[in-house]
């Protein structure tokens, strides 16, 4: 999102759909024109407001040694094999470094995750790609031509013959891949390969505008979907287990990787092999099948005198074996019980209250709430008039009320076009956006904290 969190009302002001709802239209998603204050057109259908998607997996050390410790990946209005492919990544980069630095970071959880396919960002819906402010502001963060995915770069168009065409480059290609170029007039154009010999594809219709040199995006990946549609992620608990003499029978013990300890011990009639007996043992304890766990070490110590080990029938030890996964679900779940239904009252307590209290002095006269606090139910009121509020207007959606700002945002059009007088020199231009329906937003620039406010939509249609 290019705004603030729940500080747009851009798509609840133009589409009656409130993002604060989860029903947000995209109005960021839009082409607009780029006009100064004489009504010249600066840019032309445009998607000013429409920012490469986030990524940060480069920088996840950096953050970490700054002190974070939970991340959240978004996955609203993405499919499946998006977020098994994204979420598969940042668990890969997170395990290398905790493998590396074991010493500076301990896991949350327990397990390892194994996965049946390589994941990568760029194989997955991306319109490219933003670490949006860790370092500063840039002037790369918006993606001018579309809003579309454009995926990941594949080579250069070649040659183009009547009804194929070949590229350079080293990436492979599959019958049913999607693929898209940039035209000579910036816009986005896609098409479907219905076949592939070598380097030359056959679209099932020629795209017009392809040309030699272009460079050539994969925007949908068959291969890699194909090997997503199906299980690609296993999380397993890592178990040593432990077989040994005691009294008239056998002590089966099983220790997981966190130190969770269960054992019983099984009474029977003790009998001499034949043979060793670790194999044996081993393969019967490492069908864990599909419980959490997974089998990392066994120790036997099931001698008799004349060192000949004792002899467990396969099916007796697998009926140990699962009574003592059940004791381990049950000890797990008693050793990380739930966590009690929140206390909402509990969040009025410590630090809250200064902090609350300085937001609401924030919003314009003091114990005045408007419509950016989205105050929309009696359970929000009481809350923020046991904070010091005593008045509050209601939330956009409630009212219906025109705000007069639609949207807050630290992205700056300004200066992603080089013309931040702070930062580039520039004029000091006023500017607004125009989109299609011939709607304006005038546009509002906070350069001392440097934030854009989209504002309302005047009546001014040229």
């Amino acid at each position: 999102c290019v705004s603030y969190n729940g500080q747009c009302y851009a798509s609840q002001h133009c589409f009656g759909r409130s993002a604060n709802r989860g029903e947000c239209a995209q109005f960021c998603r839009l082409p607009f024109d780029l006009l100064d204050e004489d009504g010249n057109e600066v840019e032309h259908q445009r998607h000013l407001l429409s920012l490469h998607d986030m990524n940060r997996s480069d920088e996840l050390e950096a953050m970490l040694d700054a002190g974070v410790t939970s991340l959240k990946i978004e996955g609203r209005l993405k499919d499946t094999s998006y977020v098994k492919n994204v979420t598969a990544y940042y668990r890969q980069r997170l395990d290398e470094i905790f493998k590396r630095r074991p010493s500076d970071y301990q896991r949350s959880s327990i397990g390892t995750s194994r996965f049946t396919f390589t994941p990568n960002p760029a194989r997955s819906f991306n319109r490219g790609f933003s670490n949006y402010f860790l370092k500063g502001r840039t002037s790369d963060m918006v993606q001018l031509s579309t809003p579309k995915s454009m995926g990941e770069k594949v080579g250069q168009v070649k040659e183009v013959r009547r009804n194929c065409f070949t590229v350079s480059g080293v990436a492979s290609f599959a019958n049913g891949d999607g693929l898209c170029f940039l035209d000579e007039y910036g816009h986005l154009q896609g098409f479907r390969v219905n076949r592939v010999e070598g380097n030359c594809l056959y679209p099932k219709e020629m795209p017009r505008g392809l040309r030699p040199r272009l460079s050539l995006y994969r925007n949908y990946d068959q291969d890699f979907e194909q090997q997503l549609s199906h299980p690609t992620a296993t999380r397993k608990i890592s178990t040593d287990w432990a077989l040994e003499r005691s009294g008239e029978g056998l002590r089966l013990t099983m220790t997981c990787e966190d130190g969770l300890t269960v054992a019983h011990t099984f009474p029977c009639e003790l009998q001499p092999a034949r043979s060793s007996q670790h194999e044996a043992v081993r393969r019967q304890l490492e069908r864990l099948g599909d419980t959490n766990y997974e089998l990392r070490d066994v120790r036997l110590s099931i001698a008799f005198d004349d060192s000949a080990d004792c002899f467990i029938p396969a099916s007796i030890l697998a009926g140990w074996r699962r009574e003592l996964v059940e004791q381990m679900n049950a000890l797990r779940i008693k050793s990380h019980p739930s966590c009690s239904v929140f206390d909402s009252t509990s969040a009025i307590s410590g630090n809250s209250v200064p902090m609350l209290t300085a937001y609401i002095g924030k919003q314009s006269s003091p114990g005045h709430l408007t419509y950016l606090s989205n105050v929309a139910n009696h359970e929000a009121r009481q809350f923020f008039i046991s904070q010091g509020a005593t008045t509050i207007d209601d939330a956009l959606e409630v009212s219906h009320t025109p705000g007069d700002v639609l949207m807050t945002t630290r992205y700056c059009i300004r200066y992603e076009l080089g013309m931040c007088p702070k930062h580039h020199g520039a004029k000091a231009l006023s500017l607004r956006l125009r989109s299609g329906d011939g709607r304006c937003f005038p546009l509002q620039f906070d350069c001392k904290n440097c934030q854009m406010l989209v504002k309302a939509d005047t009546s001014d249609k040229n």
